[in-house]
Formats: C-alpha cells, structure tokens, sequence
C-alpha cells in the first residue's frame, strides 16, 4: 500500500511540475495525502485552509467516477478531479487546479469580493486571481484525459469525457435532480448573445426538452456585467432577462399565458429569495427545464378544453384547498363525468393530479424557500404533516427533509 501512495506521490509530482499548477491528493476519507501549490496561495476567500475548498468545490472525498470531472468552484476556478484507483479499488482523488479559461475582468473580482464580504482581503483577492494559470476549455480537457491516464493506464476519449461531464450537469425530467457539478454549466453571458439567445427561444417554443441539455458548452468568463457592485446581482439580472424571455416563448408555443405568467412570477420571487451563485445558476435550469417540459406537455397531450381548463385551474389554485366537486363546476360537468373524462384523457384521476400538482409545488418550496416543512404543509393544504410526508416520499422516494437536506439552495446559516 505505501509503495501506491509513493507512486501516486511521483505521479503527483510531475504533474505539479510539468503544467506548472497546483496538485492535491484526498485520500477517501478526507485527508489530504500530498501537496504541491507550485507557489500559488490559496484563494484568499477560503481562509488559507485547504479543508475549505471542499465546499466552494461541492468536493466529497468519497465520491469516485470512472472518467476526469470539470469542475468549477462557486468562486469561478476550474479545476480537474481524478479519482485514482488501485486494482479497482477507489484511493482518493485528485484535485489539480486553480485555472481559468479567460482572465476575469476587475468589475468580476469587484463582484466576487462584494458578494463573499471579502473587503479586507480584496488586495489579495485581486492579486490571487491574477496569478491563477490561464488554459483554455479545451485543453483542459485534454490534460484531464492525459492525467487520467498517467493515473488509471486508461486512455479515455476526448469525446468521452466531454458527454459524461455533460451528463452530470444533466437534469432530466423523471427526477429533476439539479447537480452542483455542472453549475457552471448555464452561463449568464449567453443569454445576452443573439445566435444563442435565437436558439433557446426556439427551444422553449417548440418543447424539445432533450436539447436544453446541449447549452452546456458555452464559457461563462464571458459574462457580460449587469451589476458592477455584485456579481451574484449581476448573475441574478441574466437570469430574469432569461425568465422573461422564455416566458414569453412559452406563450408562443401555446402554453396558456396565465400559466406562464404565474411562473414567471413565481420563478422571479425565486431568484430574489436565493443567496448563492449556484442556487441561482440551478435555478436558471430549473426555468429553462420547467417552460420546455410545459410547452412539450401542452403539445404532446393536446388535450380538450375541458380537460385543459381543468388543469389550468388546479395549477392556479394549487395553494387552495381544491377538490373534485369543486372543479366539476367550474367546468359544468358532473363530477362523474370529469371523472371519465379526465381519466380517460390524462391517465389518472382528478385527485391524483391535484396530488402531483401538490407535490411538485412542495419540491418547490423545499428547494428554494426557507419556508418551514409545517408550514409548507398548511399552505398547500394537506390535511396533517405525517400524511404530506407519506405521499411525498410515495412520489419523490425520499422524505420532504430529505429532499431539501439534498436540495436546499439557499445560503445556510
């Protein structure tokens, strides 16, 4: 076993020294087993304490992947992760980084120093990101697939590599998991590029779910500035640029206005209540996501106007307590005929697509609000906090504490 570590030391070693950045190893329990900053410091913004870049780098020393992961820290660096391995047994990781793909203008670092309250460490900060190396995308990739390599005897390939990093940044619709990893992923500057911004309207007007994630290949150090005194402002002003756009998009693409205004609203009241970058950032996809699979909804099922205005105002009265009799008349029909009528044409029954409603709602709040798991359970109109959990966890899989404990996008106090 020491004789690994002395070889994963050499390894180490000579990557350190021919890209000239900075190499770690953590082992799988979190230690960090060897060092070699190449006289770079530490980013200013975690306290000069290598356990604290875990965080901003959403890193956990037992994870491992069977291929090189692209990772960006909340504070912009790039880095490579390595998980090594010993005869298929999983060691530790490496964490080769901090680089940038382009210079990050002083308004950026202004941002980023405003937004972590960092005054008394902005000389530093200033000087630390003007030192970090500078390698393009590209050829990151390629030094991962090189290092992966020198470490595993695996020779990936470039394509490889780049559709499973693109895959983790993936939130597909069964169970709209929003990964941390890729976070990076949705960048701001786009939404201000014409070609792009052409692409994603066409996107969300015509539904096509799958292709929301093929955005993932453009460079946020780009980004154009929005607000010179935060950059999570700045970020925050892109992404309802970006709501309103699509809302409008959606509109278009026959989803019923009244449905895309209230989450245009709802999504805007959001992104003011999220207090981190990659909350934001997540919450940008969930946007993008959430109109796609509406217009997609509306296109594919094509349902009748009875069945649709059924639909719209359960989605508008999600937060009252609504029921089958109640929506019967609304749409003139007696209840044992909607019953028919709805199953027939969306699969289940009426209470059971009130229950959904409610509970993708629920995940909702869970994810992006401080609002208490009680009094979720009282707005929502559940009848007791026991019987939510059991039907959330009969729909979700898992508890509502659960789901916020792994999904919770908001600054933590």
């Amino acid at each position: 076993m020491s004789t690994y570590f002395e070889s994963i030391n050499d390894m180490c070693n000579l990557v350190a020294e021919t890209f000239d950045i900075p190499v770690f190893f953590i082992n799988s329990k979190g230690k960090v087993i060897y060092e070699n900053l190449r006289n770079q410091s530490l980013n200013p913004l975690y306290e000069n304490q290598k356990e604290k870049f875990f965080n901003p780098l959403n890193f956990r020393s037992s994870v491992k992947y069977q291929f090189p992961v692209i990772r960006r820290s909340v504070f912009s660096e790039k880095y490579i992760l390595i998980s090594a391995f010993n005869n298929q047994a999983f060691e530790g990781t490496l964490i080769i980084g901090p680089t940038l793909a382009v210079p990050l203008s002083e308004e950026k670092i202004n941002g980023i120093v405003n937004d972590s309250r960092a005054f008394f460490y902005r000389e530093e900060v200033f000087h630390y990101y003007k030192s970090i190396a500078i390698i393009t995308s590209e050829k990151l990739i390629n030094m991962s697939v090189f290092i992966y390599h020198l470490i595993n005897k695996q020779l990936l390939s470039v394509n490889f590599v780049m559709n499973e990093n693109s895959k983790l940044i993936e939130i597909t619709p069964k169970n709209e998991q929003m990964n941390i990893v890729g976070s990076h992923n949705l960048q701001s500057h786009v939404f201000h590029d014409r070609l792009f911004e052409k692409k994603i309207l066409t996107i969300i007007k015509e539904g096509r779910v799958e292709d929301i994630k093929e955005l993932s290949s453009f460079n946020e150090e780009e980004a154009s500035i929005l607000s010179k005194s935060s950059y999570l402002r700045s970020i925050k002003n892109h992404v309802i640029t970006l709501i309103t756009l699509v809302s409008r998009a959606s509109i278009e693409g026959g989803l019923h206005d009244e449905i895309a205004f209230s989450l245009h609203d709802r999504f805007i009241q959001q992104v003011e209540e999220v207090n981190r970058i990659d909350g934001v950032k997540h919450l940008a996809r969930d946007v993008l996501y959430t109109f796609a699979s509406k217009v997609k909804q509306v296109k594919d099922e094509r349902y009748s106007k009875t069945i649709t205005a059924c639909k719209d105002y359960i989605y508008k009265h999600i937060y009252e307590n609504i029921n089958h009799n109640q929506i019967s008349q609304k749409v003139d029909l007696s209840p044992k005929y909607l019953s028919a009528l709805f199953k027939k044409e969306v699969g289940i029954t009426v209470s059971e697509y009130i229950q959904q409603t409610k509970i993708e709602e629920v995940k909702k709040l869970l994810a992006y609000s401080k609002t208490p798991i009680s009094e979720i359970c009282s707005l929502l109109n559940f009848n007791d906090q026991s019987y939510m959990t059991r039907v959330f966890k009969k729909v979700v899989g898992i508890t509502p504490k659960q789901y916020r404990e792994r999904h919770h996008l908001l600054e933590k106090k």
